[in-house]
């Protein structure tokens, strides 16, 4: 049995072109579709705590992309550590053999993946992207800054983190991409200034307020990973025109951005849009250009098995990787 190791440079070299991530994106954009439609296999993810260490395992499978099961974990205390926070690994199969194919580095994967989503929302959503704002300067951060200034024009960032260093070399990655960075002392002082808002951060308690938001805006969030933790006020959710999620099942499951104004009556399930119903055209991602659009993302298996297979297949069509016998 011949396995194929990709570590996260590779991942990252295959990734950070123009044409990578366009691939990258029209992958996810797809899987999306699929998802939606219900043509993938895909349970919700297991979920396990090691003291406040979160721990997931998530399986996919789909004809024609193969099954995959990732292995994640969140773990604040590696801030002290030197190491990241989210780490994982992907290992993919093919469908037909059961053949396992490759392992791999699923930190790096996870980063792209997501940021990749952020952008499919973008495309289909936004009415604008000449300015946005980062709210976060983690390993996140970071990727959704390197893929979106890949496929799309970006003339200025503003970036807020609660740790200004960090910031700034973030806004250092914007400024050798030919992107006019600024660091800012407030979410506000971001959002005010931006078409897009992208919150990417570990914060239990909300980072926006709606009533910083203007029109034609569009907001991405991508923390707040569980049930009691929010990264958007409930005026955020009151201002909203459109909820687009990436998956209604995952959402109403895992994040208090959305359960908790449920909770509250601000919301109900009919009013969650998943992204893949608009990329298929079934659903308006935006009704007009004065709306408020939101894009909530928790990450699903589907973006994992999307992007193991279009990885794979460019490492391994450039004899990459590293090739071992189990």
């Amino acid at each position: 049995m011949r396995l194929l190791i990709i570590s996260g440079r590779e991942v990252d070299e295959v990734l950070d072109s123009k044409d990578g991530v366009n691939g990258l994106v029209n992958a996810i954009a797809t899987a999306f579709k699929d998802y939606s439609s219900g043509i993938v296999k895909m349970p919700q993810r297991t979920v396990i705590y090691l003291d406040n260490d979160w721990w997931g395992v998530m399986p996919c499978g789909t004809r024609n992309l193969g099954f995959s099961v990732k292995i994640v974990n969140v773990i604040e205390s590696n801030k002290l550590r030197g190491l990241p926070t989210t780490q994982g690994v992907v290992v993919l199969m093919d469908d037909v053999t059961g053949q396992p194919m490759a392992v791999i580095n699923g930190t790096a994967l996870t980063a792209w993946r997501t940021a990749a989503a952020t952008a499919v929302s973008v495309k289909y959503m936004a009415r604008g992207m000449d300015k946005m704002a980062i709210i976060g300067a983690g390993l996140q951060a970071k990727y959704h800054l390197i893929l979106l200034s890949r496929a799309f024009t970006i003339k200025r960032v503003f970036i807020h983190s609660r740790t200004r260093e960090r910031a700034l070399e973030l806004a250092k990655i914007a400024q050798d991409r030919g992107i006019d960075a600024m660091v800012v002392d407030s979410g506000y002082d971001a959002v005010k200034q931006a078409d897009i808002v992208i919150t990417a951060t570990t914060s239990r308690e909300p980072v926006i307020h709606g009533s910083w938001l203007h029109e034609g805006m569009h907001v991405v969030s991508i923390g707040a990973p569980e049930i009691n933790t929010r990264e958007l006020d409930d005026d955020v959710i009151r201002k909203v025109s459109v909820i687009a999620v990436d998956s209604r099942t995952a959402v109403m499951n895992e994040t208090g951005d959305i359960i908790i104004p449920i909770k509250n009556g601000l919301i109900s399930e009919k009013n969650l849009i998943e992204i893949g119903e608009i990329v298929s055209g079934l659903r308006q991602g935006r009704l007009g250009n004065g709306d408020i659009t939101l894009f909530k993302s928790v990450g699903i298996a589907v973006e994992d098995l999307a992007a193991a297979s279009y990885i794979y297949s460019i490492v391994k069509s450039r004899n990459m990787g590293t090739t071992v016998e189990l």
